[in-house]
């Protein structure tokens, strides 16, 4: 995908935004980043069982943070991404599909999503684990 392709799908992503909002009654609120290093995000998450039934997000910042946030909770939602699976995501293979030459030296803005994300599903692990002590430990990996 050209540059120029990678800014477009970015800025559409920025001016309209999937799973924007908050979500009520979500089992976790995360929030991530820091307005003055380009944006920040706060994830909510619910889940049951393992997998994600709902994600959404609101944050502010620029194109790539914003943008990057709502191209990984579609990711998510449209492949059915289990909790395991979405920790197991390279942030490497993330930063080139959302276009590497596009986000430059900005990676942090552009894996602020994801990075929050899993700090969203490792607190939604633990949780579960502190108020169910026989399930399975979360897991370590990819995150």
């Amino acid at each position: 995908m050209s540059r120029q392709r990678q800014i477009a799908v970015l800025v559409e992503h920025y001016q309209n935004p999937r799973y924007h909002g908050v979500l009520e009654g979500a089992d976790v609120i995360m929030p991530g980043g820091a307005p003055e290093c380009g944006g920040s995000v706060v994830i909510y998450l619910a889940g049951e069982e393992g997998r994600i039934k709902a994600l959404s997000f609101t944050g502010q910042g620029d194109i790539i943070s914003q943008g990057a946030t709502s191209l990984i909770l579609e990711q998510v939602l449209y492949d059915g991404l289990t909790m395991d699976e979405v920790l197991a995501l390279d942030y490497d293979v993330f930063v080139d599909r959302v276009g590497r030459e596009a986000v430059g030296n900005r990676t942090r803005n552009a894996t602020l999503g994801l990075s929050t994300l899993k700090s969203a599903v490792r607190k939604y692990q633990k949780d579960r684990l502190l108020t169910n002590p026989t399930a399975v430990e979360p897991s370590r990996n990819g995150g």
